[in-house]
């Protein structure tokens, strides 16, 4: 007997249960709702690094829901959720949060005590700490495994909807770590495919994932594409808020973190000299009220990650350092790349800032540490840091290009960084993978690149006129915009939510 048969006879009783439970649900009746306009937001992981979700609360309690929101408690929510009366928190335990950090053999030993717990504290919350029964229970998928069936489970026992919001598939990611044809990860997908396919409804991220999951898991139950979308207060900002946000960074948070005034490498590379008392290496105000941007101000560019296996940074690094050489042999006189014959005043300096938490974080500080302190890099530096959710659109819309390098586990995703970016006015430069185009269009919002050359030599291209107005970022910057003013072409996330999600749930 193979190791996927064992697996499956081992969920044959859960099975069982199951069908028990759901024949006992026909004669018995769960536990009235307080009111029909409620819901229960599950996420299998820490909610206040799932913005997607978070944006789904907030239009759920905006539609007058009582949300109630079941997660791991970790990074801090909105303010405006904390404050909410209609918000109510139902934080469950992590249960061996360091199992997904070891190596193979110990991971694969302790995954299902894992399981185990995770699933046990999920039923708890969802059948006896929420007091009344919610009418739906929207879940992120993945992880799929416990969460799926679990929901399954209690939203049999207490009479809701179920609503399955599908971000990517968990086997496909999973598969990262073992491999595709591993027995654990085919039972992983018979789990998610089999407790994924009835609901209510089920939100898909992308055309290319519905296709899949229609074809895969053969759904049942309302189908529909819901891409992710910034909210409304994304936006670019003028120079006088740029350079509000910019002081407040140097003198009070993200900067100081970076140690600007305390790394020598960093307030070096960084001019901040000026005959305007209230300048900064970026910005300068002219007047109380107005600022502009300074002419001679690194290119400030910015990417977001969790720092999981589906992106690789040493395409950055390698991209980076090429763009580097280029611009040291600009300086000189000399073409960019490949000992190209033309000439350019200068390339500028580049000052990347990249946010998120992630167990891949620490080894890649330490190989931009090792770059700086060797003097490698003449014209770049590269900073990590952890925004507030509240500081995170602020910084993109100061922030001059974007680069993602998210691949998709399942050639069916798309990462929401490129839309908060979109959203703030940002171009992006983007790695390729099966269905990118459904949001960069190479040369229009962005581009679209392959490997860290490509990355170097847009880089290049897009900066080398750098400020100067008009330049190709600018003609970027203005087919976002009218996409999403003029065209109506990329909605906010209110009003895509409100188009697709809000007839779904309507009582």
């Amino acid at each position: 007997m193979t190791i996927f048969q064992i697996l499956r006879e081992l969920a044959t009783p859960f099975l069982a249960l199951f069908a028990f439970l759901w024949a006992w649900r026909q004669v018995t009746a769960a536990r009235p709702s307080s009111s029909a306009k409620s819901v229960a937001i599950v996420v299998l992981g820490d909610i206040g690094r799932s913005p997607r979700m978070l944006y789904h609360a907030k239009s759920f309690v905006e539609h007058g829901y009582l949300t109630h929101i079941v997660a791991f408690k970790g990074a801090s929510l909105p303010q405006e959720l904390q404050d909410s009366p209609h918000v109510h928190l139902v934080y469950i335990p992590t249960p061996l949060a360091f199992v997904s950090r070891l190596p193979r053999p110990l991971f694969l030993l302790l995954a299902p005590l894992k399981v185990v717990l995770g699933a046990l504290a999920l039923l708890w919350a969802l059948a006896n700490r929420i007091e009344h029964a919610p009418s739906f229970m929207l879940i992120q998928n993945p992880p799929a495994i416990p969460t799926l069936p679990i929901v399954k489970l209690a939203a049999l026992l207490r009479g809701s909807k179920v609503i399955i919001d599908w971000h990517n598939t968990g086997y496909s990611i999973l598969a990262l770590r073992l491999r595709e044809k591993s027995p654990v990860v085919r039972f992983a997908k018979w789990v998610e495919t089999y407790f994924g396919q009835y609901a209510l409804a089920h939100l898909c991220v992308t055309e290319a994932m519905k296709s899949k999951l229609l074809s895969d898991a053969k759904l049942k139950g309302r189908t529909v594409v819901f891409h992710d979308r910034p909210p409304a207060h994304f936006r670019r900002l003028k120079g006088i808020e740029a350079h509000e946000v910019i002081v407040f960074f140097l003198q009070y948070d993200l900067f100081q973190r970076l140690d600007i005034f305390h790394s020598p490498s960093l307030a070096s590379f960084l001019d901040t000299s000026s005959s305007n008392p209230e300048s900064t290496p970026f910005t300068i105000l002219t007047s109380p009220s107005t600022a502009d941007f300074r002419e001679d101000r690194p290119a400030l560019l910015v990417s977001a990650t969790s720092w999981t296996a589906d992106e690789d940074f040493s395409i950055l690094l390698s991209a980076l350092s090429q763009y580097d050489t280029a611009a040291v042999a600009y300086s000189e006189g000399r073409g960019g790349l490949k000992g190209s014959s033309e000439k350019a005043e200068r390339l500028p300096k580049i000052l990347f800032l990249i946010t998120g938490k992630g167990a891949g974080k620490a080894a890649f500080e330490a190989q931009v540490r090792e770059k700086e302190e060797k003097g490698e890099w003449k014209f770049v530096r590269v900073r990590t840091a952890w925004l507030a959710i509240e500081d995170y659109p602020k910084l993109l819309g100061a922030c001059d290009l974007g680069v993602s390098l998210h691949t998709s586990s399942s050639g069916a995703d798309l990462p929401m960084k490129v839309v908060d970016m979109f959203g703030c006015g940002l171009p992006v430069c983007a790695l390729d993978f099966a269905c990118i185009s459904e949001l960069v269009h190479d040369g229009v919002n962005g581009t679209v690149f392959k490997t860290a050359e490509d990355l170097a030599n847009q880089l290049i291209t897009l900066l080398r006129p750098f400020p100067t107005f008009p330049s190709t970022l600018d003609l970027m910057r203005a087919q976002i915009r009218d996409s999403r003013v003029v065209h109506k072409t990329f909605l906010t996330w209110e009003e895509n939510w409100n188009e697709v999600v809000a007839p779904l749930v309507a009582p």
